[in-house]
């Protein structure tokens, strides 16, 4: 698991909560690009790989994604067994969910309400992803291995 993330704050995101984005990385010590104006993009590396983090800012909601997560395998979808590992992920974990985007990749997201998001729910959301990509990751890879060996 990712280690070493400690979150204390209590600044409130009004109106302009992507330009309050970019002073909560700074807070949080991670380096990021700004993409577009409401886009950014971060990285870590956890204890199972490096994982790329997107933060999208809307007038309703914060989401923070790691897309891709899994990439479908050779172009395939992805199989009955590796569903079956992200819906059960899905009911054990907080905060965080595992789904499917509009390629068929895997993904890790946390979204909250822009309205009243706060540095803590910024540090909880980042904290969230980096637990949940190191903690489930042998999971969701075993589940994949076992579908591309059934399609054998």
């Amino acid at each position: 698991m990712a280690t070493g993330i400690y979150c204390l704050g209590i600044v409130v995101l009004m109106g302009g909560a992507a330009e309050d984005i970019a002073g909560y990385f700074d807070s949080y010590g991670w380096n990021y690009v700004r993409q577009e104006p409401s886009v950014y993009r971060t990285a870590f590396t956890g204890e199972t790989g490096r994982y790329d983090v997107w933060l999208k800012v809307t007038d309703t909601w914060v989401f923070f994604s790691i897309n891709p997560y899994v990439l479908k395998y050779q172009g395939r979808p992805h199989g009955q067994g590796t569903l079956l590992a992200m819906l059960r992920a899905n009911h054990e974990v907080n905060l965080a969910k595992f789904a499917l985007d509009h390629d068929g990749d895997v993904l890790l997201t946390v979204e909250l309400p822009a309205e009243g998001f706060r540095y803590t729910h910024f540090c909880d959301a980042l904290t969230a992803l980096a637990h949940y990509a190191d903690g489930y990751r042998q999971r969701i890879d075993t589940a994949i291995a076992a579908d591309r060996a059934e399609i054998v």
